[in-house]
């Protein structure tokens, strides 16, 4: 079962997006602030996980950094949520964030269910290319 961090502290969006991975047969963790999602990745082998740039105590931005700067997390493709459709917030969150996607809100559900579904499979791809890579060096 895949595991998926959700970090919004919007609780109606929270919970919502829960629901519908839950519904998906997703494994959902969720945290309300940047150092609840950064315990979370400390704690847990994730997935994916998908962040809001706007949280209380330190941006969605810097999460993604933490999650990025880790060589044991650095794989973990992150889908960045935003009310900011500007270039700029995307420029900046490419470039710190390394980021798969981002997706605006209000969210689409179908959208995102399309998009976690993709990032996943691709993530899956990924893993076992280099498992094979790996065990061709071994032989």
């Amino acid at each position: 079962m895949h595991k998926i961090l959700v970090v919004d502290d919007e609780k109606s969006i929270l919970e919502m997006l829960k629901y519908c991975l839950e519904h998906e047969g997703y494994m959902v963790l969720t945290a309300e602030t940047g150092e609840m999602a950064k315990n979370w990745v400390k704690e847990v082998k994730l997935d994916l996980a998908i962040v809001d740039l706007g949280l209380p105590d330190i941006s969605g931005l810097q999460v993604c950094e933490f999650i990025k700067e880790d060589p044991k997390t650095r794989a973990t493709p992150i889908i960045i949520l935003t009310g900011n459709t500007s270039n700029d917030a995307r420029i900046k969150g490419n470039s710190c964030a390394n980021a798969e996607l981002f997706l605006n809100k209000p969210i689409e559900i179908a959208d995102l269910r399309k998009a976690v579904a993709a990032i996943l499979e691709k993530s899956e791809k990924k893993k076992l290319l280099l498992r094979n890579s790996f065990k061709a060096r071994l032989d």
